[in-house]
């Protein structure tokens, strides 16, 4: 008799190993998972580090900027901490967070060792020629590595930039000369005020101002759409090789709303908003009266640095005692100086045979090279202006000189003969 083997005898043997896809699934899935979350966390992580690294480079920019060997450093270090801390991290859900005193350090030499101010002396500041900005975000609570482990739970990420100054390799100037008299008339001191017109019957303070200036050629002509057209843009950044400029004499009122550009007043037209003309960091005027008062000339330049940190808005025609435009001109949005630049701070020429200058262009010998401050808009209305239409600049020493709180428009290079002062550059 046959005997017939049963196909299930193994049956049980088999239905045991049923589940072990299930559970191989499983694991499978909880290791992909894992992976997932890790790149998610790690992508988290990288992106916080990015977005740190832009805002360690902006500080460290921006207080390069300030580092004049002049100015103390509670300047440059409060630059970078307010052009810092305008970046955000974490997805960009929050501002980045800068301590004084911590944040911001200071140094002789690249290689250190880095210091906070407060731990340089007065003496030691035209030797400060690197400035170190660090900033970090710390407990960064991860999406997935704490499932893993409680201690993977939140991590920290940080970011260091340094940045210096260097020779630009172009240098751009305003359309504008200083007039210096030759000796024995008395020179123009770092911080004198210049008027853009002086002589008999000029308004106070004019009258016994020591300089004035006008308008000059830098090469591309010197009629007023020319010269609205450098105002209103970078300046000219290819000057003329040659020691003799021409005068574009005449007080040209339509250089007005191109001028006041860059105090991030917009007067329509052709000049109707920031893209027209960029704003300086700060358009806060020194009006007729401040000016009228006589107010300490140190003073100004000081002031206007504090502003510029502040992002601080033009005040408005009625609190200046200015008539910038036909009808009254209201503060801009604080925005637009958030995203300006050094619209005032500018570089200009200063002539020294400029008493025969008259009513016609006439060619004027260059000497040197001006960092000025523009103190207040141009006013469109001289019938009501108490200054009767006068202009101010603040002298505030050569160009190439290394104290000048000048910054050029310019590229950072390598320029043995650039006229200006250096430029903000990252070394790090």
């Amino acid at each position: 008799m046959r005997h017939v083997m049963q196909s299930g005898a193994c049956g049980p043997g088999r239905r045991g190993e049923r589940g072990v896809v299930a559970i191989i699934v499983a694991l499978s899935l909880a290791v992909l998972i894992g992976f997932a979350g890790l790149a998610l966390d790690l992508g988290k992580l990288y992106i916080a580090k990015s977005e740190l690294s832009n805002a360690a480079d902006a500080c460290a920019l921006a207080a390069s900027r300030d580092l004049t060997k002049a100015l103390s450093l509670a300047t440059p270090e409060a630059a970078g901490m307010t052009v810092g801390a305008a970046n955000k991290v974490l997805l960009q859900s929050e501002n980045v967070a800068l301590t004084a005193n911590s944040n911001v350090t200071f140094s002789k030499q690249f290689t250190g060792p880095y210091l906070t101010k407060d731990q340089f002396s007065a003496a030691d500041v035209p030797s400060i020629g690197f400035v170190r900005c660090t900033v970090n975000r710390a407990n960064i609570n991860n999406w997935f590595m704490q499932v893993i482990s409680a201690t993977l739970g939140t991590s920290a990420v940080a970011a260091t930039a340094v940045a210096s100054t260097t020779q630009a390799q172009t240098t751009c100037a305003l359309p504008v000369y200083i007039c210096q008299a030759p000796a024995p008339a008395p020179p123009i001191n770092p911080l004198d005020w210049v008027c853009s017109k002086v002589g008999p019957g000029s308004p106070p303070p004019c009258d016994k101002i020591k300089g004035n200036f006008g308008w000059v050629d830098l090469g591309t002509g010197g009629g007023a759409s020319a010269l609205a057209a450098l105002l209103a843009g970078s300046g000219q950044c290819n000057l003329p090789t040659g020691p003799t400029l021409n005068t574009a004499p005449g007080n040209k009122s339509s250089l007005t709303a191109a001028w006041n550009t860059r105090f991030g007043i917009y007067a329509g037209g052709q000049y109707k908003d920031p893209s027209s003309g960029p704003s300086d960091f700060t358009g806060f005027a020194y009006a007729n009266n401040w000016l009228l008062q006589g107010n300490s000339q140190q003073s100004s330049f000081q002031d206007f640095l504090a502003e510029r940190l502040k992002f601080k808005p033009y005040q408005g025609d009625t609190s200046a005692g200015l008539y910038t435009t036909d009808g009254n001109a209201s503060p801009p949005p604080k925005s637009d100086y958030a995203n300006g630049a050094d619209r005032r701070l500018a570089i200009v020429p200063i002539v020294s045979n400029c008493s025969g200058v008259s009513g016609t262009s006439v060619p004027v010998k260059v000497s040197s090279w001006a960092c000025v401050l523009m103190l207040h808009p141009m006013t469109s209305n001289p019938t009501k202006d108490p200054m009767q239409g006068v202009t101010m600049l603040q002298y505030l020493g050569l160009a190439s000189d290394s104290n000048t709180p000048c910054a050029t428009q310019g590229i950072p290079g390598t320029n043995t003969i650039g006229i200006g002062p250096k430029v903000p550059v990252l070394v790090q």
